[in-house]
């Protein structure tokens, strides 16, 4: 056995975020010893779940020439690790484009990574600090290399090196609270949406799921000036847009986020590279985690 398999250098990734979940399994097959920290008790960020289904939109889509280069690549990896999809076409509100989409289920993904990987839940990682041969976390654990993802909100870290003591700023815009809504319904009438000025009523995402012939899925965010409205008064103008017999279910949910724009981002990597044993773990969409982490294999070739 090689020396490379005896060590099992002991990595973090901070945040179980779908893309986080898959590169601890990737991490886990090259035989790294990986933990997740998880601030919530569950795991997805915003491709999570609950027993009735995705709590968000869950859109796989190429964006960019580079995307498109790897979208089937892409899609074959995840069934790999466990992720499934359902081709019911239909058009879809997505990042400022209307777009074609199939609907993906995470379960399998996060099923792999709770039997696999050592995930801490309601683990709010406060601090980190790099010194000669470790990376602490909070002082409480020591791993040789740390992922930081795109939108981990952390205000500084600590620079140990012998008798000289650095702290790096994080930069970050805000916490964001996005709310978005899952509705099923049955019996909805197929039919050609009017995506005005890219929203659909009160939504500026918006997915459907057909869960069998008579039941389905819409799920959508909620646009800026309707998330403080009164809940019921959503619903309502949703009814009045979408034509379905009867409503089964609705929910609404928060979903707060660390917002980066790209300056910020690219300034967020250039702290990072002062850093020896914190990388960055490009996560702005899953298809270009793939294509930058997995397919180019670029954050490993420094470990």
């Amino acid at each position: 056995m090689s020396l490379y398999k005896k060590l099992k250098p002991k990595i973090a990734i901070i945040g179980a975020s779908a893309p986080a979940c898959i590169y601890a399994l990737y991490l886990k097959k090259k035989n790294f010893d990986v933990t997740i920290f998880e601030g919530s008790s569950s795991i997805g960020g915003a491709w999570s779940f609950d027993r009735f289904g995705p709590k968000f939109s869950n859109i796989i889509y190429p964006l960019t020439a580079n995307e498109k280069k790897i979208f089937k690549r892409s899609i074959n990896f995840l069934k790999n690790y466990g992720v499934r999809f359902k081709n019911n076409f239909s058009k879809s509100l997505f990042s400022k484009k209307i777009v074609d989409s199939n609907s993906c289920d995470f379960k399998g993904l996060y099923n792999l990574a709770k039997k696999k990987i050592k995930i801490k839940k309601n683990y709010q990682v406060k601090s980190i600090v790099e010194k000669e041969n470790s990376v602490l976390i909070n002082n409480q654990y020591s791993f040789k290399y740390i992922f930081f993802p795109t939108y981990i909100k952390l205000k500084t870290i600590k620079i140990v090196n012998k008798k000289i003591v650095k702290n790096i700023r994080i930069p970050f815009l805000k916490m964001n609270k996005a709310l978005h809504m899952r509705i099923v319904v049955s019996n909805l009438k197929k039919e050609s949406y009017n995506f005005k000025d890219l929203t659909l009523g009160p939504l500026d995402r918006f997915q459907i799921i057909n869960l069998n012939k008579s039941l389905s899925q819409i799920n959508g965010r909620v646009l800026l000036n309707w998330k403080n409205k009164d809940k019921k008064k959503i619903l309502q103008k949703i009814c009045e847009i979408i034509n379905f017999k009867k409503m089964i279910s609705s929910n609404f949910f928060v979903y707060r986020s660390c917002i980066r724009d790209d300056k910020q981002i690219k300034l967020l990597k250039k702290k990072l590279k002062e850093t020896k044993k914190i990388k960055y773990l490009e996560t702005f969409t899953l298809l270009e985690f793939l294509r930058i982490n997995i397919f180019n294999n670029s954050p490993l070739k420094s470990l």
